[in-house]
């Protein structure tokens, strides 16, 4: 038998897919080196693969959901809070792109080529022209199916069948060989993912549902913020400092999103004492102004900056505590939900930049209760941030032995 050390033998048939005579090498080459035990089977023998649709026009406002890559988030939930939809009467006359339950969705195309999402439930729903349906069929489990395709493994075979100056993949994918061990195996391996998963889903829920929240005594004081804080302190202050002191530099793009403090200790981007950006020192609070920063609540509290001293961008609000309050309140105060709520409609400016203008963000009105109880308040919503940081480290480990689960089917680790 012929085995070539330099070059590829392919079948005429597979070079002549889907009317493409591309002689690339590469794009033949599927079968990247594995020591997995299984035997290694390409998925069109253990899965069918099909695309979807959209009506003339595109999609619709209501009707049956229809699924494209916007669809589907990171984790390979259905984001239905995003969800797009074709009419019943184009529903009814598509021949493929119909999702069952169990069926793997992977995104064929654009920036996000490879994404991948598990269809869990029973209704209607489609797929749009942007995204594969891989469905499972005899020998292998659904769920087993996703989580083949959604890790490493799969998704680093991907490289070669991407192609086409946006990026994107066709039905060769089903040449790819994947591990196939028996049922009893991949029962198994999936018991011990969703298990994790029940973890991941938990934490997540913890995560994205907590928010800090004040109870607020009706007898508290109630004062603006341009008498509770200082905005905008004078750059003035710095007149004393040698304009060649190296002092913080904190862009807007490097900034938490609720997050109660940001540290800058190990911060590398240092600038001299300028008098040409926003001003600020450790302990200061900083909220972003301009959508869509305000809007996702980028902010925080200043601490180990360089020199105790920080610029930043002109788009950035700077809250001084006065003796009245201390930075945490301040910033507990004007970091949620209710604060963007009643700014936003009060924001100034056209197109795709508002801002919440000076004047309005010093007349909101803030709870001052007594020093020490701020401090205790403080104290117990800081605690229960560091649970939820531990919940989302918890969720980043389940997420790693997912991978290493999956990685042990492909011969890794």
């Amino acid at each position: 038998d012929y085995r070539p050390t330099l070059g590829l033998v392919v079948d005429k048939e597979r070079i002549a897919a889907d009317g493409e005579y591309g002689l690339r090498g590469e794009r033949y080459q599927q079968d990247k080196p594995t020591a997995a035990q299984w035997p290694m089977v390409e998925l069109n023998k253990v899965a069918t693969i099909e695309s979807g649709s959209r009506q003339k026009g595109g999609a619709v406002g209501e009707g049956i959901p229809s699924i494209g890559g916007e669809q589907i988030a990171p984790d390979g939930s259905i984001r239905f809070d995003k969800m797009k939809f074709v009419s019943e009467a184009h529903f009814s006359g598509m021949k493929k792109g119909i999702l069952q339950r169990g069926d793997t969705m992977l995104v064929k195309d654009g920036a996000t080529t490879g994404k991948c999402g598990y269809f869990a439930y029973d209704m209607p729903a489609a797929v749009n022209e942007h995204v594969f349906i891989i469905r499972a069929q005899d020998g292998i489990l659904p769920y087993y199916l996703y989580s083949i395709i959604s890790g490493d493994g799969f998704q680093e075979t991907l490289g070669p069948y991407i192609k086409g100056i946006i990026g994107g993949i066709n039905r060769e994918i089903g040449n790819i060989a994947i591990p196939l061990p028996p049922l009893e195996v991949q029962r198994e391996l999936v018991a011990e993912i969703e298990r994790y998963q029940r973890v991941i889903d938990g934490c997540r829920a913890v995560v994205d549902n907590w928010q800090p929240r004040i109870e607020v005594d009706p007898g508290w004081e109630m004062m603006a913020i341009g008498e509770a804080c200082v905005v905008n302190p004078r750059k003035s202050e710095l007149s004393d400092m040698d304009g060649t002191t190296l002092v913080s530099f904190v862009p807007m793009s490097d900034m938490g999103q609720n997050a109660m403090y940001f540290d800058v200790k190990q911060h590398k981007s240092l600038r001299e004492v300028s008098a040409s950006y926003t001003y600020f020192k450790d302990g200061d609070v900083l909220i972003a102004r301009v959508t869509p920063c305000f809007e996702n609540g980028k902010g925080g509290i200043a601490k180990n900056l360089r020199n105790g001293i920080g610029f930043g961008s002109s788009e950035y609000y700077v809250l001084r505590a006065t003796e009245k309050t201390i930075p945490q309140w301040v910033y507990l105060c004007v970091a949620n939900d209710g604060f963007r709520a009643w700014a936003t409609p009060k924001m100034t400016g056209t197109g795709g930049l508002q801002r919440v203008p000076k004047y309005a963000l010093e007349s909101y009105l803030i709870p001052i209760p007594p020093i020490p109880v701020q401090q205790a308040i403080v104290a117990e919503l800081e605690a229960e941030a560091a649970a939820v940081e531990q919940a989302r480290g918890l969720a980043e480990r389940m997420a790693c032995r997912i991978a290493a689960a999956v990685g042990r089917v492909w011969g890794a680790g």
